[in-house]
């Protein structure tokens, strides 16, 4: 037998008729698969169905008693015979060449699991339930269509195959009520399994749940993200609640207060869904229906997960974090004609540094965030992080010392062909030479506070370099590192704050993180390759600092440039005029 179709059902007689219907039809040479039905303790005539039930290929069935879907999957995986197992939902209405595409995809004999597009059936109810299913299966389509699949895309799910062999190794935990299938794949990533898109299996979701099905599906979500997170620290940086605390400070209010006080939050949603529902033929209530249904399942996936951690505290300090990354480059006395905000004055760097501890806030470095991201590690509940760029020797005799008196660490990014040099970038551009660190002096301060990263070879600006430079530049200064402190650099920040698709792509395959000098705080939704890093303006107020670091920027700066280009545009309108009236 080359391959066993496994099926697991729980009352959806209507749904299961047409599943079966479709595997009947397959193209696949009757006698070299079997299909193989586990009923879950249906009550609702699925069993004189499959009692009835004649197909043309083998055929087997069990029904037993309500377990769940893992321990269901679990039971047809033992009974299967075939060399390939195809699982699918008892919803699932199959393409006539499914079982036929799955099966050449695991012609190679890799290790991989084998994933095709689940599309909504053109059967299933309109409403905006439906309507929002199809939104987000079609942009996972598109992106897996486009970019490929990620870690968290290798999961067991409904029109997914594996070897039947690994399927016996890695079977379903029926301990997850929910999510099971992605556990399974996280332990199958860990034995060198991958997913791979098998886009000729197509299958058709007739999709018949109810909004409370999804709300309770969503709350179940939320409560094994955090399960996942705790057994598989891996999974955190995958799951849906790396979101909690992206967006503006109202934002993330508004969504800690919903999920707090869920069932008030569902009562007034719940009033305002019926309503827009029902008038939804009018584009601005549909609108509001689907907006209002985002929240709905939003809120329950948030206090689902409150409920598991224990407390909005607990959930935050595990997925919530949010990390102010500062931006520096010199300590000490800034030089005429130097780079604009190169040097920090001796005396506004050590304010910053008090002001930052009178705030609460303890520093840590990027091996810290990393190893709170990928293994459960703790942060402190006011993280910031400081970063130095280029390595100025000054910087080390000034700066670092202020840090370590004042109980603080950084990491610095160093021009690895530079070391022990000048700044030769700047002194090209007829700006005043600096001298840059030393091995020895690198050495010295790895082994206190200072961790240590790249910053290309010879301060390249990656914006417009060549694919082939970028590679070399940052794959050179990666080994020049490994080479200097014995062990590979995690983080990399990009010289002149310029970057393109082709460098971050390069500096996400060869560094952790990859530090621009956009404004921003650092969190689980961002993107590792492009962490963004606050810069404090010479004579910054506390007032701006403090903005800075909740804000992400100054509103007095924000204020003053708005006023300028108002002015400008003014001058522009009278200096019109006047050439009008003057006929020029």
């Amino acid at each position: 037998m080359k391959v066993s179709v496994v099926v697991t059902t729980y009352n959806r007689r209507e749904s299961l008729e047409r599943c079966l219907a479709s595997i009947a039809v397959q193209s696949f040479s009757r006698d070299e698969f079997e299909l193989v039905v586990i009923a879950d303790g249906c009550t609702d005539g699925s069993d004189e169905l499959l009692r009835s039930h004649k197909p043309p290929q083998p055929f087997r069935w069990v029904s037993q008693l309500n377990q769940g879907t893992a321990a269901a999957q679990n039971a047809g995986i033992g009974m299967s015979r075939g060399d390939i197992v195809i699982l699918l939902d008892d919803d699932c209405v199959c393409d006539a060449n499914l079982v036929a595409a799955h099966y050449e995809a695991h012609r190679t004999g890799e290790r991989f699991v084998a994933i095709g597009p689940v599309l909504l059936h053109p059967d299933s109810p309109a409403n905006t339930l439906t309507r929002l299913k199809k939104v987000v299966g079609d942009g996972d389509l598109a992106r897996v269509s486009s970019v490929g699949f990620r870690q968290g895309d290798l999961m067991l799910c409904a029109n997914s195959s594996i070897a039947r062999s690994a399927a016996l190794e890695c079977i379903f935990d029926p301990s997850y009520k929910r999510m099971h299938d992605v556990e399974a794949g996280l332990r199958l990533w860990k034995k060198g399994y991958r997913p791979v898109f098998c886009a000729e299996a197509v299958a058709y979701e007739l999709f018949t749940k109810s909004v409370a099905g999804v709300l309770r599906d969503s709350k179940g979500q939320g409560k094994y993200e955090v399960i996942l997170s705790q057994t598989h620290p891996e999974f955190k940086p995958l799951a849906g609640l790396v979101r909690i605390n992206e967006g503006s400070p109202l934002t993330r209010w508004l969504r800690k207060e919903m999920a707090v006080h869920a069932n008030i939050s569902e009562i007034v949603l719940r009033g305002i869904f019926r309503v827009a529902e029902r008038l939804r033929g009018l584009f601005v209530f549909s609108s509001i229906a689907n907006r209002t249904l985002r929240l709905r399942l939003g809120t329950q996936h948030v206090r689902g997960a409150i409920d598991e951690a224990g407390s909005w505290k607990e959930l935050e300090s595990r997925f919530g974090r949010r990390t102010p990354v500062l931006l520096y480059h010199n300590v000490g006395s800034p030089r005429v004609n130097e780079y604009p905000g190169l040097t920090t004055p001796t005396a506004d760097f050590e304010m910053h540094i008090r002001f930052l501890a009178k705030l609460g806030y303890q520093a840590i470095l990027p091996s810290d965030w990393l190893r709170w991201r990928d293994e459960g590690a703790s942060l402190p509940e006011r993280p910031v992080m400081l970063v130095f760029d280029d390595g100025y020797e000054e910087a080390s005799q000034i700066g670092f010392p202020i840090l370590e008196r004042l109980g603080f660490a950084a990491a610095c990014m160093l021009v690895t062909s530079c070391i022990g040099s000048t700044n030769r970038w700047d002194e090209e551009a007829g700006r005043p030479s600096f001298r840059l660190m030393n091995e020895a002096q690198i050495l010295h301060w790895s082994e206190r506070n200072v961790e240590f990263g790249g910053h290309t070879s010879r301060h390249l600006d990656l914006e417009s370099a060549s694919q082939d430079r970028i590679e070399t530049e940052i794959l050179q200064c990666k080994e020049d590192l490994t080479r200097l402190m014995g062990r590979k650099p995690a983080s990399f920040a990009y010289p002149f704050g310029g970057l393109s698709a082709a460098a971050s792509h390069c500096v996400g395959r060869h560094f952790q993180l990859g530090f621009t000098s956009w404004p921003g705080s650092l969190h689980l939704a961002t993107d590792p390759s492009l962490v963004p890093r606050i810069a404090f303006l010479p004579g910054e107020s506390r007032l701006g600092i403090w903005c800075r670091l909740k804000l992400g920027k100054n509103p007095s700066e924000v204020l003053r440039s708005r006023w300028l280009k108002l002015v400008r545009i003014l001058s522009l309108r009278v200096s019109a005029k006047k050439m009008k009236s003057t006929g020029r």
